[in-house]
């Protein structure tokens, strides 16, 4: 299931601006904020742009654990559906649908979250899977444990920041004082 709140969990942990999500989705300001709330369900496009512009997978917004940058690609179903000698039908049923052009409307045009959801659940494949992602992506922090991780990974890299400037520094102060010995 879509969890929108997990996109101003994502603004509040980047320290961004929601209008420069908006903006950068191409959506309205109401539009996002009905969508944290819950009460909109972006359409495939949106979803990948809000992903794009935090740099995280797809999967997230449903709490998903797969780690799998192109535009929806629904000849993915279709490529599945031949790889696992699945009927059309089968997988219509599986989403509530029995109508052939449901099918072309999914792999032809931009289906709703939802219903993509649901196409990734059937074949037990990630949501990235649809836009041929293949960047990997780390997941956001969703229990204390896990802020724990994440908080001593970003104080390790931080100290290797300073070790490093610290570093630069004496090595500018050797040359600085070269340099007045020289003069």
């Amino acid at each position: 299931m879509f969890k929108g709140h997990i996109i101003e969990q994502l603004i509040q942990d980047k320290k961004v601006k929601k209008a420069d999500v908006y903006r950068f989705a191409n959506i309205q300001k109401a539009t996002l904020d009905n969508i944290i709330k819950g009460t909109n369900i972006p359409n495939c496009n949106t979803l990948e742009k809000i992903a794009d512009f935090f740099n995280v997978s797809i999967d997230i917004f449903f709490e998903r654990n797969k780690n799998d940058n192109t535009m929806y690609n629904g000849n993915v179903i279709k490529q599945l559906l031949l790889d696992k000698k699945v009927p059309n039908k089968e997988l219509l049923r599986y989403i509530g649908t029995e109508a052939n052009a449901s099918l072309a409307q999914i792999v032809n045009g931009n289906p709703t979250v939802k219903r993509l959801e649901k196409v990734a659940d059937f074949f037990g494949v990630s949501m990235d899977t649809f836009f041929e992602r293949e960047k990997p992506f780390r997941q956001i922090c969703t229990s204390k444990s896990d802020d724990t991780a994440y908080y001593l990974e970003k104080i390790e890299l931080l100290e290797k920041i300073i070790k490093e400037k610290d570093e630069r520094i004496k090595l500018l102060e050797s040359v600085n004082q070269l340099l007045t010995q020289r003069t």
